[in-house]
């Protein structure tokens, strides 16, 4: 192989080439090949750019911050602790705000017990017995309030423990726990795009958030929900789910599109309940118990032991913003144009 081949080969790179075309006088395969091209560019422009926004950059991985404050006052009138008044102090857990907060809205309580010697419950299976020697002293009870005498007493245990035990529990539903409203204050970020924004109106008049109740119509800057109206959303009654409490997911999404401006990104609220299991047999509750302790006159401790049924709630956060980018622009474009090229070959 000599140079004169080798510059050859060189010079051949350098060449341009140009396709020969064909007209094809055929109505038929004229009209298929337009409709074609009609449908890719159809399909570029409405479904790639107008609907999906092709030419913008999106960013995912929103940044989110929770807030929440629930406010309202409920009363409960006990024939052995008398009149008290239940505040969020009382009611909320935990009380600092978190973006996972459980409400009471069904209250059983115990008073004034003291440590002392008596039958453990019946309901307890481990409590149960026929002698004394079902009752080896200083075992605990399993799922059970105290430690064993040795004594059996009409068919349970005796125990050392809080007496009297929880079979005495008075309930109390806190019927007006509807009316509570529930405060979120939301703050994101997109970091792709140095975006920050929050769920709350900006505006002078220091009387809107104390007045306003959440309408996404009317107020949907508003960050205050009443909690009936929130239990409502998830299609079922207050009153069904307050004696034994459920799982209430609160979601929050931002769909931004930054090209328009930041008064167009608005936070959409949305409302289920989560804890609805497909086995209708099965029973769900929410409670925990927490106690009150007290010294009385002869300076012995005693408690009132509260179980406490109620609505736990999360707030959960989600969010993607776009705004308009060279790069996903002439991707898109470009492989448009390819896509139209592939029907004028195989045309």
């Amino acid at each position: 192989m000599g140079m004169s081949t080798f510059k050859n080969i060189f010079l051949s790179a350098f060449n341009y080439k140009t396709e020969k075309y064909d007209i094809v006088e055929n109505n038929k395969v004229g009209i298929l090949y337009r409709v074609t091209q009609l449908c890719l560019i159809g399909y570029l422009i409405g479904w790639v750019f107008i609907t999906n926004k092709g030419y913008q950059a999106v960013e995912e991985s929103v940044q989110s911050s929770v807030i929440t404050k629930v406010k309202g006052v409920v009363s409960i009138n006990s024939s052995d602790t008398g009149f008290s008044l239940w505040g969020p102090e009382d009611y909320v857990v935990p009380a600092h705000g978190e973006a996972n907060f459980f409400i009471a809205t069904n209250v059983k309580e115990i008073p004034n017990q003291t440590l002392d010697n008596c039958a453990e419950s019946d309901t307890v299976p481990d409590g149960r017995c026929r002698d004394d020697a079902d009752c080896p002293r200083g075992e605990a009870v399993r799922a059970g309030h105290g430690i064993k005498t040795g004594r059996c007493l009409k068919g349970t245990c005796e125990i050392h423990g809080w007496c009297p035990d929880e079979g005495s529990q008075k309930s109390h539903v806190l019927g007006k726990a509807e009316n509570f409203t529930i405060y979120i204050k939301n703050f994101i970020r997109f970091p792709r795009f140095s975006f920050s924004k929050s769920n709350i109106r900006e505006t002078q008049d220091k009387n809107y958030l104390p007045t306003c109740n959440y309408d996404e119509s009317v107020h949907p800057y508003c960050p205050i929900f009443r909690l009936g109206d929130i239990i409502r959303k998830t299609g079922h009654r207050f009153q069904d789910i307050a004696q034994a409490g459920a799982a209430i997911g609160i979601l929050i999404n931002w769909d931004c599109n930054l090209d328009l401006g930041s008064s167009q990104c608005h936070p959409r609220y949305s409302f289920i309940r989560l804890d609805l299991n497909t086995n209708v047999n099965s029973i769900t509750t929410f409670n925990f118990r927490y106690a009150r302790y007290y010294k009385n006159a002869t300076g012995h401790d005693y408690r009132t032991l509260f179980k406490v049924y109620g609505i736990r709630f999360h707030v959960m956060v989600h969010g993607k913003a776009g705004k308009f980018s060279i790069i996903p622009t002439l991707v898109n474009i470009g492989s448009g144009l390819a896509l139209l090229g592939v029907v004028s070959m195989k045309s």
